[in-house]
């Protein structure tokens, strides 16, 4: 109701601007790899924890930054050797780069265990939000083409049948209930259209929602 959504958001009922219907399913849908792209550089868990590395490496007293390695590489991890933002030597669609340092002599030891267990809890939090934005990306490409389909397939067919079997039925050749079966059937493609898209746009909107992220999801990690 518009009173619950007006809790929910905070704002007065006349604030509210809420359209009539819901939009049109797009012609075209977000691709995953440039919104994943996107959402690595937006997302506050990511933005906060390399900050909690970039500090900790400052406490720790380290400064000699001799390679990146991207935490979201599954096994041996791939070592950038030069800047961040420089291209991995066989290439790679995502990354999320944490500084590795000159180590020096074995007094250090210490601060380095310090500080990969921060590089360590990082590539948690890299892959927990990998695994948030894809899980959410899938069921928003899963809606999508079931709502197509609803759309461009079942919606034309039962219409066409209904069609026909009014042709039929004006002819003396089916019976009226024949005819108002088919009818119902027609409106209920119709329903279970208009159920998909509220979907879709609900899965969209949950797509959305990973761009943020939540730095509460860092918590325990």
């Amino acid at each position: 109701t518009y009173e619950a959504l007006s809790r929910l958001l905070g704002v007065s009922v006349d604030q509210l601007n809420l359209e009539e219907r819901l939009p049109d399913l797009p012609k075209t849908i977000t691709e995953l790899q440039p919104f994943e792209k996107a959402a690595f550089e937006q997302r506050l868990d990511l933005q906060t924890i390399r900050l909690e590395t970039d500090a900790l490496a400052k406490q720790l007293g380290l400064t000699r930054t001799t390679r990146f390695i991207n935490v979201l590489e599954i096994g041996p991890a791939r070592v950038l050797e030069g800047r961040r933002g420089d291209p991995y030597k066989k290439g790679v669609e995502l990354s999320f780069e944490i500084p590795i340092f000159d180590w020096g002599t074995a007094r250090v030891a210490r601060a380095e265990s310090i500080y990969m267990q921060s590089v360590n809890r990082a590539a948690q939090v890299a892959v927990n939000a990998q695994s948030e934005i894809r899980e959410a990306y899938n069921t928003y490409r899963t809606n999508y083409d079931i709502t197509k389909h609803i759309r461009d397939e079942i919606v034309p067919l039962r219409k066409k049948i209904l069609q026909e079997n009014q042709l039929r039925y004006n002819g003396m050749l089916t019976s009226p209930f024949e005819l108002f079966g088919d009818a119902r059937a027609q409106v209920t493609s119709v329903k279970s259209y208009i159920d998909s898209l509220r979907e879709f746009w609900v899965a969209d909107s949950t797509l959305q929602m990973t761009l943020i992220g939540n730095e509460n999801m860092m918590e325990g990690n």
